[in-house]
């Protein structure tokens, strides 16, 4: 009970934001930062014009790596920690991605090279998190963060990098966004952890609907 009334002082205190926000200029250190243009908030974008993701016959995942240049955004959270993050999204993107085209460990012709790098998170503050969707208030307020795309109140945040390349190496396309778990999503509550799972779950599910349709926003 003590838990639940200070999940909901929680919720009656305005929403602020933990983290530094890369929203003057897109991660320094990532070899296509130049060519992002700025979208809202941490969101920015490449695509090259006229890129047809129909086009390409199988993909190329490197290995997910953990972003050390001096605007990472990780806060308190360790290098072990943030390796296993960085784990998880690969795992998440090898099981997914296999279901919209073939796998291949050397990048060729008709080859979509992807690089995906972890920027920052943010941590969960689990069973508070947890608890603030056990309250009449706090369940409508998720109801209303998940309709309108936001994440639930003390849920952790990944920031994210995908690149992507051609068999040449050329540059096809490079994005920047914070993702967070959907507000209704329980699971996700209860640590950084589960946290980190759903949102690479939901980022890899995210990037194979985009290879099936070859739609590129």
């Amino acid at each position: 009970m003590k838990r639940l009334r200070i999940a909901a002082l929680l919720l009656a205190l305005p929403a602020t934001v933990a983290f530094a926000q890369a929203e003057d200029h897109a991660p320094t250190a990532l070899s296509s930062a130049s060519r992002m243009s700025h979208d809202r908030g941490e969101s920015w974008t490449y695509i090259r014009p006229g890129l047809d993701l129909g086009a390409f016959r199988n993909i190329m995942i490197e290995p997910v790596v953990v972003y050390s240049g001096p605007d990472s955004q990780f806060e308190d959270i360790d290098s072990a920690d943030r390796r296993t993050y960085a784990r998880i999204i690969d795992e998440a993107l090898r099981r997914e991605l296999a279901g919209a085209r073939p796998i291949v460990r050397r990048a060729a012709a008709g080859t979509a090279r992807l690089r995906v790098t972890l920027i920052g998170m943010e941590k969960t503050m689990g069973g508070v998190a947890t608890a603030t969707r056990a309250t009449p208030l706090g369940m409508a307020s998720s109801v209303v963060r998940s309709v309108t795309g936001r994440g639930g109140r003390l849920t952790g945040s990944m920031l994210i990098a995908l690149e992507m390349f051609d068999g040449g190496g050329q540059l096809q396309a490079a994005i920047v966004r914070r993702r967070e778990p959907d507000a209704l999503d329980i699971p996700a509550t209860l640590g950084t952890t589960e946290t980190a799972r759903a949102i690479a779950r939901d980022f890899a599910k995210a990037l194979r609907d985009r290879f099936q349709s070859g739609r590129t926003r």
